[in-house]
C-alpha cells in the first residue's frame, strides 16, 4: 500500500505573499491559484503528516538535515512581513525511522535542532521555502504534523534513495502522508532577474518541465550538466528525492502552472502514479555505472591510471603494484597534483 497519496512541486517566492509583494503578487497570479489549488487539494486527503524537502534551510555539504524536535516555527521578518507565522508539531516518529534507515543504509543524514544548530549561530526554524508552500497549505487545512528536510549535494541516485525511504517509512508506519518539493526553476530568465540572463534558463525550465510532464525519470536524471548548472535553478535535487518517494511506479506529472516575469520560473506540478512494478532505481543505477565505465574506456592513458590507482587504494588501502600492464613513459614517476571528486562529479 501506498502511504502517499499526494506529490507535488511547489515555489516559494517570498513575493507571492500579498503583505509582501505589496501588489506585485498579482503577475504571478496564475501560481497563486494553482498553489491555493493544492491547498483544497491537501486538505480533501487530511494527511497525518507533510513532508517538505526544500534547499534554504541548513544546509550540510555532505549530508541531508532531518529537523528533529517536538515543533518548528517560522515567519518572514526576513521579508518586513511580521503578519505571517507558522509553528507546527514535528513527527518525532517518522524523523526517527527516517533517520535510522539512511543510517543502516548509508545515506549521509543528521538530525538538526537548536543544540546543534548553536554551534553555527543558528536555530532550528522554518526557512522560506517552507513557509511559502506551507502558507497556501494552512489556509486550507493545518491538522498535520511536518517532517522537514533540507537536501544536501550527497548525490543525486542518494537523494532518489531518500525518496524511497520516505515512502517507505510511511507505509510502515501508516501515515496518510504528503510530498512537497519545494524549488523554484532558473533564475536566469531576464536580465533583470537575480541573475543576469543565460540562454540555459529558459532551456533548463522547457525541458525540466517536459521530462516531467512525461514522467522520464532517468532522463531527469541525465539532463545536460551545463545547462543545469548554468540555469541557477533551485527546485532539481527537491524533485530528485520526490521522484524516489515514487519508487515502484510509472510517474505522470501534470504542469498546473508556470511563470517567470521576475526573472525566476515558477513552476507549480502534480504528480501521480500510472502503473506498478516499475524498478527506476535499477534502471538509474544501471544506466550511471555504463556511463561511468563509458568515461574510463575512452579516458587517456593517465587519466586512466590515475583514476585505477586512487580506486585501487580506497578499495585495499594501497597502490597498485602491478604496472605490467602499463607503457614505460608512465613508469617515471612525478610530482602531480590530485583531484578527488565524489558521486562522478
Amino acid at each position: 500500500m501506498n502511504n502517499i497519496l499526494g506529490y507535488y512541486l511547489m515555489p516559494h517566492p517570498p513575493i507571492i505573499i500579498p503583505d509582501i509583494g505589496r501588489g506585485e503578487e498579482k503577475k504571478i497570479e496564475k501560481t497563486s491559484v494553482a498553489c491555493e489549488k493544492i491547498g483544497r487539494e491537501i486538505a480533501d486527503i487530511k494527511p497525518d503528516t507533510i513532508v517538505i524537502v526544500t534547499p534554504h534551510g541548513p544546509m550540510f555539504s555532505d549530508a541531508v538535515a532531518i529537523s528533529a524536535g517536538k515543533h518548528i516555527y517560522g515567519d518572514l521578518n526576513q521579508f518586513r512581513c511580521s503578519n505571517i507565522k507558522i509553528s507546527l508539531d514535528l513527527d518525532e516518529e517518522f524523523v526517527t525511522s527516517l533517520s535510522l534507515k539512511c543510517h543502516l543504509e548509508g545515506i549521509q543524514s543528521v538530525l538538526i535542532d537548536d543544540k546543534l544548530l548553536g554551534r553555527y549561530g543558528r536555530k532550528l526554524e522554518l526557512d522560506h521555502g517552507s513557509i511559502v508552500p506551507l502558507y497556501f497549505i494552512n489556509k486550507y487545512y493545518n491538522d498535520y504534523k511536518l517532517v522537514h528536510i533540507t537536501y544536501s549535494m550527497i548525490g543525486d541516485l542518494n537523494l532518489y534513495k531518500l525518496g524511497i525511504f520516505i515512502s517507505n517509512t510511511a507505509e510502515e508506519l501508516n501515515r496518510k502522508t504528503v510530498f512537497i518539493a519545494s524549488g523554484d526553476l532558473s533564475h536566469k530568465l531576464k536580465e533583470e532577474g537575480p541573475y543576469l540572463y543565460s540562454l540555459y534558463g529558459p532551456k533548463f525550465d522547457k525541458e525540466f518541465i517536459e521530462t516531467l510532464e512525461n514522467g522520464d525519470v532517468v532522463k531527469c536524471f541525465n539532463l545536460d550538466d551545463t545547462m543545469v548548472e548554468e540555469s541557477a535553478q533551485c527546485g532539481l535535487y527537491s524533485v530528485y528525492t520526490l521522484l524516489g518517494s515514487m519508487q515502484g511506479n510509472g510517474i505522470k506529472g501534470t504542469l498546473l502552472s508556470y511563470e517567470g516575469p521576475f526573472g525566476v520560473g515558477y513552476g507549480v506540478m502534480k504528480f501521480e502514479p500510472t502503473s506498478k512494478d516499475v524498478d527506476s532505481y535499477k534502471v538509474l543505477k544501471e544506466y550511471e555505472e555504463n556511463s561511468y565505465n563509458e568515461k574510463i574506456k575512452n579516458s587517456n592513458q593517465y587519466v586512466k591510471l590515475a583514476r585505477e590507482n586512487l580506486e585501487h587504494y580506497f578499495k585495499y588501502k594501497k597502490p597498485i603494484n602491478d604496472l605490467s600492464n602499463v607503457d614505460d613513459e608512465l613508469k617515471n614517476q612525478k610530482r602531480v597534483y590530485r583531484y578527488y571528486s565524489k558521486y562522478n562529479r
